[in-house]
């Protein structure tokens, strides 16, 4: 072959070897753009799904545990495995011009269970809370009937003193809520335990009710609970899977001021003014008998 011919045939195979990289290059350039589309989709649909999950319910709260299925539920009296401190802080200036409670400092304890019925509660006797906070006493009227389990979780977490010193963390204009009973401040901490959900579904968050925060797990309630201020509670009957334990007989008025604190319509966050629960103390009286129907 001519040596000129021999030359064009090389350049012609050279420029077609080079066209092929080329085109090989823009292919893998094509797959990691879209790959990197693809992951980019992704992360902006896990950030909405902890947005969602964070927002969405008046407590994502405690994290559910994982518990092997072969575990033999605890039946003991709970035992003591530590404690938790305050992670969060509240605001500089407490409200309704209160101190700060020494008892602020105070590590609150963790458990390895819940306590049974059995253990906490003592039939014919009504059980009553009275919640010193900053602003004022409210007052709650326990209900073992309908919530057993949660009434006797508040009781014994109560009379170790786990509520004393902490700070209502959250406070929500769209549902007229204000929540507390975490020790760490966060919306996260509970007892280091959880308890069963004793909702049926049908409830009716009106004014003054006292339920118990959880996440969006079935059976994920621990310690956190909020109070019902005022009539936009009614927007979680929809939602209705927090148990009702409680309703507020005195002291609506202070908590609907504590709700009021809140920088502007819509809010769902903390306090502007920090809110203590100085304590919390438990009264008992005798259940009242019937009164016997009038014979015939």
């Amino acid at each position: 072959m001519p040596s000129k011919a021999r030359d064009r045939q090389l350049a012609k195979g050279a420029e077609r070897r080079r066209q092929e990289r080329r085109r090989a290059q823009r292919r893998r350039a094509i797959a990691l753009g879209s790959a990197g589309a693809i992951a980019g989709a992704l992360v902006i649909a896990l950030g909405y799904t902890i947005l969602q999950r964070d927002d969405t319910n008046p407590a994502d709260a405690t994290p559910t545990p994982t518990v092997s299925p072969t575990t033999p539920p605890k039946t003991g009296p709970p035992k003591q495995t530590g404690t938790v401190t305050a992670k969060t802080k509240p605001p500089a200036t407490v409200a309704c011009g209160a101190p700060v409670p020494a008892s602020a400092k105070t590590p609150k304890l963790q458990f390895d269970h819940a306590p049974t019925v059995d253990q906490v509660l003592e039939k014919n006797l009504d059980y009553t809370a009275v919640m010193q906070t900053s602003c004022g006493d409210i007052t709650i009227s326990l209900d073992p009937s309908a919530a057993p389990q949660t009434v006797a979780s508040f009781v014994f977490l109560a009379q170790h003193h786990y509520f004393d010193g902490t700070f209502f963390h959250r406070v929500v204009d769209s549902i007229d809520v204000v929540q507390g009973g975490d020790p760490t401040g966060s919306g996260r901490g509970g007892p280091g335990y959880t308890i069963p959900d004793e909702a049926t579904g049908s409830e009716h968050y009106t004014p003054g009710t006292v339920a118990m925060a959880k996440s969006s797990a079935p059976n994920s309630g621990g310690s956190q609970f909020f109070l019902i201020t005022g009539p936009e509670g009614a927007n979680l009957d929809a939602n209705a899977v927090y148990t009702i334990f409680g309703k507020i007989t005195h002291g609506l008025d202070v908590a609907k001021q504590i709700n009021a604190l809140m920088p502007k319509k819509g809010y769902d966050g903390m306090p502007t003014e920090a809110v203590y629960i100085d304590r919390v103390t438990i009264e008992t009286a005798k259940t009242p008998k019937p009164s016997p129907s009038p014979s015939g």
